[in-house]
């Protein structure tokens, strides 16, 4: 684990890459001297951060990624959202996030069902009130009443709404305001190990890393800052934003 430099309020940059650095996908990637992609600004300027240990190449980077809502190197932006821009513009590591969801419609009438599909890189849960990581994914899976929605097969006015998962990715990401969260979550039978925490308290970025495999000890990766814990010092932080997971298919 290495620290990144700050330039002027870069640390929302900072944070998202150092949870991409800790991600096993990218990891494997760039230890392969022939995997990176030397056409893709994008591929290159993460590689170079990542080898030489951050010591050059961020603001090459900034330039890389600077647009209307990403003023990196210039103003505070969104960790968040800077990984979606990335995972958009490097398809390889998108593969490794996205999944398929569905929207199941039944209508409270005569029954009939309809479901639409889609693709996402991510959970966006709503926590209510007091609650855990799990019991959010719980609530947003069951079904809930549409009061307003017109059956296109009887006409009548009413549903229940659900969302399914088609598909589980390699790395899932959960975007969430803060809620209970754990070091191991079991989806249908898969079990996810979280490597990286991105926090953000209102006015600074940071980020809570490990290495896979589970064991290895955490780090609070904060701009230059390096601070190691135990394996057992599990980072439960009340400021996280972002949660990432690795799927453990052994």
């Amino acid at each position: 684990m290495f620290g990144l430099q700050n330039f002027r309020g870069s640390c929302w940059v900072n944070a998202a890459l150092q949870a991409l650095f800790s991600c096993p996908p990218l990891e494997t990637r760039y230890e392969n001297d022939t995997a990176t992609d030397k056409t893709n600004p994008y591929d290159v300027c993460l590689e170079t951060i990542y080898k030489n240990r951050g010591t050059h190449g961020l603001k090459e980077f900034f330039e890389c990624v600077k647009t209307s809502y990403l003023p990196a190197g210039e103003n505070i932006g969104d960790s968040h959202e800077l990984i979606i821009h990335l995972l958009d513009k490097m398809p390889w590591l998108d593969k490794e996030f996205r999944f398929e969801t569905g929207e199941q419609l039944e209508c409270l009438h005569c029954k009939d069902v309809q479901m639409n599909k889609t693709s996402t890189i991510d959970l966006h849960l709503t926590a209510r009130g007091e609650t855990t990581l799990l019991n959010a994914i719980v609530d947003m899976v069951q079904p809930h009443v549409i009061h307003d929605r017109k059956c296109e097969k009887c006409n009548q006015i009413g549903c229940n709404k659900r969302t399914l998962f088609g598909s589980f990715p390699n790395v899932l990401m959960i975007w969430s305001s803060p809620l209970e969260y754990s070091s191991v979550l079991i989806l249908n039978g898969k079990k996810y190990h979280l490597f990286a925490v991105i926090c953000f308290n209102g006015g600074h970025w940071w980020t809570y890393a490990r290495k896979m495999p589970p064991g290895n000890p955490w780090y609070r990766l904060d701009d230059t800052r390096v601070d190691s814990f135990s394996s057992k010092q599990f980072p439960v932080d009340r400021a996280m934003r972002v949660l990432l997971y690795f799927l453990n298919e052994n």
